[in-house]
C-alpha cells in the first residue's frame, strides 16, 4: 500500500478513532433518567469537557471520513447518493451543537454556584431535540452510505450485514437511556469504517482485504498488493 493509499485509509478513520477517544473519556452516567447521576459525572470536570469536545471533533471529521469513501466509489464509477455529504454536514453541525451544549452546559452551571440539576430540567428538553435531529439525519446519510458501498462491492461477504447492521445500530443506540450504550456507538462505527478504510486503500476491483482473508476464507479475493490481479 502506497503512501497515497494509506493517507487515504487513515482519513477514513479519523471519525471512528477520535470519537471512540472521546466516548471513553465521558464519565459514564449509567441513567440518563437520574439527574443526580449526571451532576455527579460532571465533578469530573476535565474528563467531561475534553469527552464531549473530542466528540465533537469527531463529528466534524465524519465529513473527511465520508468524503473519502464516497470519493473511492466515484473513482471506481460506482455511484454514491449525493445527498449524503449534505446529510453528514448538517447532523456534524447539529451533534456539535449538542455536545458543545452538554459539554460545557453542565460545567457553566456549575462554576456559577448552581447545581448541574437545573441544566437538565430547563435545557435538556433543547439539547434533546437537537440530538434527535442529528441522529435522523446522520441515520440518512450513513445508511445511504453503507448501501452504496454493498453495491460498490467494498463490502461484500459478511462485512455487507455487519457493517448495515452497526449503521442501523449507530443511529438506534442514543435512544438508550444509558452512557453505555456510547460504547455500542464506538463499536458500530469501528464496524462500519474499518473494513471501508482498509478497503479504501485498495483498488474496488480487489476488494476483500486481509482482515477478511481471515476471517472468511471461502470469500477470498486478492489482497491489494500491486501484483495482485483479479481471479479469472
Amino acid at each position: 500500500m502506497n503512501g497515497g493509499r494509506t493517507s487515504r485509509v487513515l482519513l477514513v478513520l479519523l471519525f471512528p478513532a477520535v470519537l471512540a477517544v472521546g466516548i471513553v473519556l465521558i464519565p459514564v452516567v449509567t441513567n440518563y433518567a437520574d439527574h443526580v447521576l449526571a451532576s455527579e459525572a460532571v465533578e469530573h470536570t476535565a474528563r467531561w469537557f475534553l469527552g464531549h469536545l473530542l466528540s465533537a471533533v469527531a463529528f466534524g471529521l465524519s465529513l473527511v471520513s465520508f468524503s473519502e469513501v464516497v470519493a473511492h466509489l466515484r473513482s471506481e464509477s460506482h455511484e454514491a447518493p449525493s445527498f449524503i455529504l449534505p446529510c453528514m454536514a448538517v447532523a456534524a453541525g447539529c451533534y456539535a451543537a449538542g455536545l458543545g451544549a452538554d459539554g460545557i452546559g453542565f460545567i457553566a452551571v456549575r462554576v456559577g454556584a448552581a447545581s448541574p440539576v437545573l441544566f437538565l430540567e430547563e435545557g435538556g428538553l433543547w439539547v434533546g431535540g437537537v440530538f434527535v435531529i442529528a441522529t435522523l439525519v446522520l441515520g440518512v446519510g450513513l445508511i445511504a452510505l453503507v448501501i452504496a458501498a454493498i453495491h460498490g462491492r467494498m463490502l461484500r461477504g459478511v462485512w455487507r450485514y455487519v457493517a448495515f447492521t452497526s449503521a442501523v445500530l449507530f443511529v438506534s443506540i442514543p435512544a438508550v437511556p444509558s452512557g453505555w450504550g456510547l460504547y455500542g456507538e464506538a463499536v458500530a462505527a469501528a464496524t462500519i469504517f474499518g473494513p471501508l478504510a482498509i478497503v479504501t486503500g485498495c483498488p474496488v476491483q480487489q476488494p476483500v482485504i486481509a482482515l477478511t482473508a481471515v476471517l472468511l476464507p471461502l470469500d477470498c479475493a486478492p489482497s491489494c498488493s500491486p501484483a495482485a490481479s483479479p481471479p479469472g
